[in-house]
């Protein structure tokens, strides 16, 4: 994992049949010689520092002019991207992106970004292209590029790469920030993005690469889908990741305000209530299924009394006998309706 100064390591296993966290940040990485970590909350804190590049510029201003954006913005200057990606990441980022210091959109070093997003299994790598017949023609060589990475999106729009980058940062302002679970990102509407002018052939070849862009539906302007480049649905991913955050800052508050966690029956169903309260606020977000005849969420929680316990666990007072599972609400992203006509 990052270097996050922590006494709790979540491990999530996810099981695919065949059938409060910030959890909005983004980071911005630009080549550099000095390694450096920078924080910004505002449009204007940002281009006052970084005038002079366009792709700085543009993410930052789509990403602060969202009512609902993050709190932070970084930026991150590397010399080796893994190196500072890890020497960074407790810096409270969930979705990440590099940029050129021309302007330009750098494929290799995004690849790299989005393998270290991938081995991490956890938070988002992000890149876009602008909407031109070029990108729909490479749709098929930008999902080989990137693997069919589960946790890297590719967001098309606007007609140039300065235009694109705009529309990144609004994306991630407009429903990173949103109530985790609460929010799918297909059906968005983002400030400032036009939609595409692109046929939907075209659009179905970007969907077809798992690849997902801005339309116009019903009169109202919205984003075409909500998949990574792997095919997984970012909110659900999202939803993963809130779970594993929160239980992580809940079980950390429990043993830092705590005088003495027992290793017994009382300090193990102290760690067993706390990780269900996370997952009973999961399921009141929209992240857990809810069990239709209960009302509570289909998860469970599952620990190991003192006695089952190995004896090196409890010599070296680490306890790792807890174990949990749930079942993702999703969501419905389109509608099959059949209809009688009686004449």
């Amino acid at each position: 994992m990052g270097k996050n100064l922590s006494d709790v390591t979540v491990k999530l296993n996810v099981e695919q049949p065949s059938v409060p966290v910030n959890m909005g940040n983004l980071a911005i990485f630009v080549k550099g010689e000095t390694p450096k970590a920078e924080t910004f909350s505002s449009y204007d804190d940002i281009s006052g520092v970084y005038s002079e590049n366009d792709s700085i510029n543009q993410i930052a201003s789509g990403y602060f002019a969202q009512a609902d954006h993050g709190d932070k913005l970084f930026v991150f200057t590397y010399d080796n991207l893994n190196s500072v990606a890890e020497t960074y990441y407790g810096e409270g980022w969930e979705f990440a992106t590099v940029v050129g210091s021309d302007g330009a959109n750098p494929d290799s070093e995004m690849a790299a970004l989005s393998n270290y997003i991938d081995g991490k299994d956890e938070r988002f790598a992000i890149t876009a292209y602008p909407a031109t017949e070029t990108t729909v023609s490479k749709a098929e060589e930008i999902r080989n590029r990137f693997g069919n990475a589960r946790r890297t999106i590719v967001f098309v729009n606007g007609e140039d790469q300065s235009k694109a980058f705009y529309g990144l940062g609004a994306l991630i302002g407009a429903v990173a920030n949103e109530l985790v679970g609460s929010v799918t990102w297909k059906f968005r509407k983002i400030g400032g993005v036009k939609p595409v002018n692109l046929t939907v052939t075209q659009i179905q070849k970007l969907h077809d690469a798992n690849i997902f862009t801005y339309v116009t539906k019903a009169g109202i302007n919205q984003t075409s889908e909500g998949k990574t480049i792997g095919g997984e649905y970012i909110d659900a991913l999202h939803g993963d990741d809130w779970v594993k955050a929160s239980i992580e800052t809940e079980l950390q508050k429990l043993l830092s305000s705590s005088k003495k966690l027992s290793f017994d029956a009382v300090g193990i169903a102290q760690i067993d209530a706390t990780v269900t309260q996370v997952l009973s606020q999961a399921t009141n977000n929209g992240i857990i299924l809810e069990n239709a005849e209960t009302g509570m969420g289909k998860f469970a929680v599952t620990t190991v009394p003192r006695e089952e316990s190995p004896a090196s666990d409890i010599s070296s007072r680490q306890y790792t006998g807890l174990s949990f599972s749930y079942t993702r609400a999703g969501a419905i992203h389109s509608v099959v309706v059949s209809g009688q006509i009686n004449l």
